[in-house]
């Protein structure tokens, strides 16, 4: 490849300068990578007015060419302002992750000019068809006329979103239920890559009696249940249940019990220190890909409790933690075993062997160039 050609854009709604779930962070280590290795990397993200905030955010790389577009409360209508953004780079190669009206502007745009697009799926529900139209029965609406005018929104939005992923040249999915599902749908059979980690600066934190959740506040997150579940627990006083993430924004605060934390949103470092510190991570969610909380679990020698993900059979072929198959009661049973001593380093093992293996940054980027230039 030619230097001309050693350019990425990276396109996604909000970038790690200005907020830190799973899909920022990926895109982050990503565009960090690639700079070392001597590509131009440009990245378009939300942000029109903010400008000043995000250049003081420590996430900020004078050496990455910024692109911003307004955000719009009417989703389809992202699509211009994306798409007027996308026109001021000058990359060879777009990828594209968590999808919205800018997946369909990066496929048009990359289409209409000779670039390649690379779609990169956030999680399981971006296999399926018909996303956003389900998300919308897990919205209320006091008002018709906004109700109608979202469910529409959302139904254009499906259509928009499954033109794009019908043509884009270059899938990258993280397990093989999103491999299996995207070709199913969409006749394109991607390739596996999953999430990376990387940690700036080591983290000594001594182990507690904390359970963890971490989530943003997608519906699919389910954080009240981590709420009841903390509840129920109230007798264990040497235990306590703390939860991170925009999640907790939607926990109503009095409800919070005594053994309960709500933190909300921190920043990634101080999210990797309560990695290290708790010794259980939960996980509620209905649906995932691969998520970074159990990538970070693993790292930081932390045990995973998933309710219902089970990505790449990681804990019922592998042992790398639990998975209840969405029975909370199971989860529930297990989790007094684990309090009253149950011996667990076979999982906590099992989950570093697991780590080691799949989530090394440095070889991720290579299988992702290598995809990309054949």
């Amino acid at each position: 490849m030619n230097a001309h050609n050693k350019s990425i854009c990276f396109v996604i709604p909000h970038f790690v300068t200005f907020s830190t779930g799973g899909a920022e962070i990926q895109v982050h280590y990503l565009s960090q990578a690639f700079l070392k290795k001597g590509w131009k990397v440009e990245v378009v993200c939300a942000g029109s007015g903010l400008e000043k905030q995000i250049e003081k955010s420590p996430y900020f790389n004078n050496n990455i060419t910024y692109f911003y577009y307004k955000k719009k409360n009417i989703r389809i209508l992202e699509f211009w302002d994306v798409l007027r953004a996308l026109k001021k780079t000058s990359s060879h190669y777009y990828y594209q992750r968590t999808d919205f009206a800018l997946t369909t502007a990066t496929c048009w745009y990359a289409r209409q000019n000779n670039k390649k697009m690379i779609y990169a799926l956030a999680n399981d529900g971006d296999a399926h068809k018909n996303k956003y139209s389900l998300y919308f029965k897990s919205y209320t609406y006091s008002n018709i006329i906004k109700s109608w005018i979202r469910k529409c929104d959302f139904f254009l939005l499906d259509k928009m979103i499954e033109w794009a992923k019908k043509r884009v040249p270059y899938v990258v999915c993280q397990n093989e239920y999103q491999l299996k599902t995207f070709n199913d749908n969409y006749d394109t059979l991607g390739v596996m890559i999953p999430n990376s980690f990387e940690v700036e600066k080591e983290i000594e934190e001594d182990k507690e009696n904390i359970i963890l959740w971490v989530g943003n506040n997608n519906p699919v997150k389910q954080p009240q249940l981590f709420l009841e579940l903390a509840k129920e627990f109230g007798i264990y006083r040497d235990w306590h249940f703390v939860m991170l993430g925009s999640a907790c924004d939607m926990i109503n605060k009095n409800e919070i019990p005594h053994n309960m934390s709500v933190l909300g949103s921190v920043t990634y470092t101080e999210a990797n220190k309560w990695f290290a510190r708790a010794k259980v991570f939960i996980n509620t969610s209905s649906s995932e890909g691969m998520p970074n909380t159990f990538i970070q679990s693993w790292y930081f020698n932390t045990l995973v409790y998933s309710l219902s993900v089970d990505p790449n059979t990681v804990f019922s072929k592998f042992n790398a933690g639990f998975c209840f198959k969405n029975d909370i009661e199971q989860m529930k049973t297990e989790l007094i075993k684990l309090i009253e001593g149950r011996d667990i380093k076979v999982q906590l093992k099992n989950g570093e062997d697991y780590f080691n293996k799949w989530f090394n940054l440095n070889e991720n980027v290579e299988k992702l160039i290598k995809y990309i230039q054949a």
